[in-house]
């Protein structure tokens, strides 16, 4: 488990350090001029001494790669620098964004695990049946539907037609019940296939078989082997979903007038806040990296053939 642990550590410092870069050499291909976006914004018809002038006090008039160890250099004592859009640090903006789409994200993810496991025990145990004909069905429906089509829908029906939700006052649990059906649905649909894929798989096997010639009850076999059995592959998925749906909260919170990361990510990028975009970038892609490790960590620790394995491979 330590060498498991050391292992992705090191995954963890070459993937940010990838991300950052990726991050520097995007935005440096950008047409619009990020001092030329921050004077307009001071002044409406800025001069071109006046966009020079802040330029050199961005620092924006060095070459990329210096800009880019300068900025690791401050990320490595603690400061993602000073917003452009909001003149604040970037740390306290995010500090303060965070929280909001950590809510969201977890309500979606209660949503998830309260569908996924009965409904996928249900399918597998009855394949074939017209529950499962429709679960499928409605699971394919559900990976389709875009997000912001889906959130329209839910707004519509649930505020103008039937006004059951609140979706004012961002932070309490009643605005986020809309938004975070709206993530919900698409991954509780995949979800819920995976599973039943799983437990399908696992039914068939030699062990389940010999379980019931014991004379063990089909509700022990299910729930203590069967299920136990098919989690890694639920968890890995679930882990991984906590990164997707923080990067795919943008047009979530957007719809719903979310004050998330998501929607100050959209905002810095349009207003070419390269700070902020970088800052939210890295936060991002560390919540996405450490859920994965999180997640092949339960797995190990769930079934230690894994760990067996990846010993015998990088060992």
């Amino acid at each position: 488990m330590v060498s498991v642990i050391r292992r992705r550590l090191t995954g963890l410092a070459v993937v940010l350090f990838g991300v950052t870069l990726l991050s520097f050499l995007l935005a440096s291909i950008s047409p619009v001029d990020p001092a030329e976006a921050y004077a307009l914004r001071v002044t409406q018809q800025p001069t071109p001494e006046q966009i020079a002038a802040i330029r050199v006090e961005l620092g924006l008039h060095l070459p990329l790669h210096q800009q880019y160890f300068r900025w690791v250099g401050n990320l490595l004592q603690g400061d993602l620098g000073i917003s452009y859009l909001t003149k604040k640090p970037v740390l306290s903006d995010i500090a303060e964004k965070l929280p909001v789409t950590l809510q969201l994200v977890g309500l979606a993810l209660v949503w998830v695990a309260l569908v996924t496991v009965p409904i996928g025990i249900l399918t597998a145990l009855k394949p074939g049946t017209l529950f499962d004909q429709a679960v499928r069905w409605a699971t394919i429906l559900g990976i389709s539907l875009p997000s912001f089509w889906l959130g329209f829908l839910l707004l519509l029906l649930f505020t103008l037609i039937l006004p059951v939700f609140q979706v004012v006052n961002a932070g309490t649990l009643g605005s986020l019940i809309l938004p975070s059906l709206t993530l919900a649905v698409p991954a509780a649909s995949a979800f819920i296939r995976l599973f039943r894929a799983t437990l399908l798989s696992n039914l068939n096997k030699d062990y389940v078989v010999y379980a019931r010639a014991r004379g063990i009850r089909q509700s022990r076999i299910v729930w203590v082997h069967v299920v136990k059995n098919s989690l890694p592959p639920l968890i890995t998925l679930f882990c991984q979903y906590v990164g997707l749906l923080v990067t795919g909260s943008a047009v979530v919170e957007s719809l719903f007038s979310l004050p998330g990361i998501g929607m100050h990510l959209v905002n810095a990028s349009m207003a070419r806040d390269l700070p902020t975009v970088n800052g939210c970038v890295l936060v991002i892609a560390l919540i996405f990296v450490l859920t994965r490790t999180a997640a092949e960590l339960i797995n190990a620790r769930l079934n230690p053939k894994l760990t067996d394995k990846e010993e015998r491979l990088y060992g």
